[in-house]
């Protein structure tokens, strides 16, 4: 670690707490104590979490710490000053989306061992024949994934190629602090996140934009969103490609792929091994118990007498459902005498800094949902539109909020107070509510500038091939081109289906 490094770390870890002992000194507007008021909170609420939301985030980016060990500072502010209960706050770290990051780590420990990782990179590097280091990043990380998030899950699906994109690395020679590294692996997250957007059934958010909007009277069906989201969604995979190849830079300009080796390394495998057969089997019982709900659901909104059997399997299983089976699989299952994976195997495989982190994530957006400084924010750009806003201006400002809370909270949480929100401001114009719902959700699943934002962030992060100043530098770039595209383009989309 160089002394510039040394600097960087030290001053983040003092900046933090005194950026937040600033903001609380500072006398709290009116407008804060009313959105306090109005979720039950105590007039210092917002103020607290406005500071914990600035500190944290100076910890995540200076990096002085491991980043699941700054994370923990968050329930732990937010609780020692009665924002949220312990209870709650500790819950943050089992949620059940993070039970799919533990599951795609043991899938990854378990493809790794057995080698079955190497057989399809391998594959995967014979796709695409040409020597052009950006164009194969397409084809191995980039479509794999955001055709995976056809299961409904982008975090299921990150976790599937995850382990293939570090295998074809590892083939490929390159190293960890290789910018071609780093490019793939926020190629892969940026990817899935756009893959957010292709199905109503993609992502929460997507789905309280459904639910708001029969709440206000009006109804949306599955190939209504497709309409407009798949749209959104190659847009969003192709301005993301494009900006993290034009961001970072990688140093390689050409494949250096030994088109001889590679079909002799492929040759040399021979038919697949119990082991690998094995674990194959566990990832396609993963990939078709995530993409099951999902099918069942899409069928039910052409047949409403599939609507009890899809209601049943949401709650019966859930995405965390396959990816505890995966687990107690790799544990249980044995090949030749010897478990697929040793128990301690299982826990070494497990980037335990992830799990904290995202836990961290999750408890800082309760927090700030909790205290009113989520709402305050809402409240605030609602009233610097006035009345008698534009159809567009009315979308426009929907997607602002989407976008600026999933900063602040969850994508899901931003979901739940930026919808409903939209379709105050749309009704109370007398324009068609659809557009601005379906804006703000959209919108909600852009942020990917820091590994709180969205799960597959989190567990490119985990690769260790990531920085968190360039996830932060593409993130920001390719986030409002994202944004300026649904802004322009959703309106004249939307108003195909109204």
């Amino acid at each position: 670690m160089n002394l510039r490094e040394l600097d960087k770390k030290r001053i983040g870890l003092y900046l933090g707490p005194l950026l937040f002992v600033i903001v609380l000194l500072i006398p709290e507007p009116q407008s804060m104590i009313d959105a306090a008021a109005a979720v039950g909170a105590s007039p210092m609420a917002p103020q607290i979490a406005l500071g914990m939301l600035i500190w944290i985030l100076v910890w995540w980016v200076s990096e002085c710490m491991s980043l699941g060990l700054a994370a923990l500072a968050v329930p732990l502010v937010f609780c020692m000053t009665g924002i949220i209960t312990w209870n709650t706050a500790l819950s943050s770290f089992t949620n059940p989306i993070i039970w799919i990051f533990m599951a795609g780590f043991v899938l990854a420990a378990a493809f790794k061992k057995w080698e079955l990782d190497r057989r399809i990179s391998v594959r995967l590097a014979s796709i695409y024949k040409g020597n052009n280091p950006m164009v194969a990043a397409l084809f191995v990380c980039c479509l794999p994934v955001f055709l995976l998030t056809l299961t409904g899950s982008i975090t299921a699906s990150t976790s599937v190629v995850f382990p293939f994109l570090v295998a074809y690395l590892a083939m490929l020679n390159v190293k960890s602090d290789s910018k071609y590294s780093t490019a793939c692996m926020l190629a892969l997250a940026q990817a899935a996140t756009a893959g957010a957007m292709l199905l109503l059934i993609s992502t929460p958010p997507n789905l309280i934009a459904k639910g708001t909007i029969q709440e206000v009277g009006y109804d949306l069906s599955f190939f209504d969103w497709l309409i407009v989201g798949a749209p959104q969604a190659l847009i969003g995979l192709f301005i993301s490609w494009v900006v993290v190849f034009k961001v970072i830079k990688p140093e390689m300009k050409t494949l250096n792929i030994d088109k001889v080796r590679l079909e002799v390394a492929r040759k040399s495998f021979g038919p697949m091994t119990r082991g690998e057969k094995v674990v194959l089997g566990i990832l396609i019982m993963a990939i078709t118990l995530w993409m099951l709900p999902s099918i069942v659901k899409v069928i039910a909104e052409g047949n409403p007498g599939m609507s009890g059997l899809s209601d049943l399997l949401a709650q019966v299983m859930p995405e965390a459902m396959p990816a505890v089976l995966v687990i107690l699989a790799a544990g249980l299952l044995k090949v030749k005498k010897e478990p697929l994976l040793r128990w301690n195997e299982i826990v070494e495989g497990i980037d335990w800094n992830v799990v904290f982190l995202f836990g961290g994530g999750i408890a800082l957006g309760i927090g700030l949902e909790a205290s009113g400084f989520a709402r305050w924010i809402a409240d605030g750009v609602a009233a610097s539109i006035g009345d008698g806003a534009s159809a567009w201006t009315i979308f426009a400002v929907s997607c602002l909020i989407g976008f600026a809370l999933s900063y602040a909270a969850s994508n899901t949480a931003a979901a739940l107070i930026s919808c409903p929100i939209a379709a105050s401001l749309a009704l109370g114009a007398g324009v068609n509510p659809i557009g601005p719902i379906i804006g703000a959700a959209l919108a909600c699943s852009i942020p990917t500038a820091i590994p709180s934002t969205t799960p597959p962030m989190a567990m490119i992060y985990s690769s260790g091939k990531v920085k968190i100043w360039d996830m932060m530098k593409v993130g920001l770039v390719s986030d409002t081109l994202r944004l300026a595209a649904l802004v322009v383009l959703g309106p004249i989309l939307t108003g195909l289906i109204i």
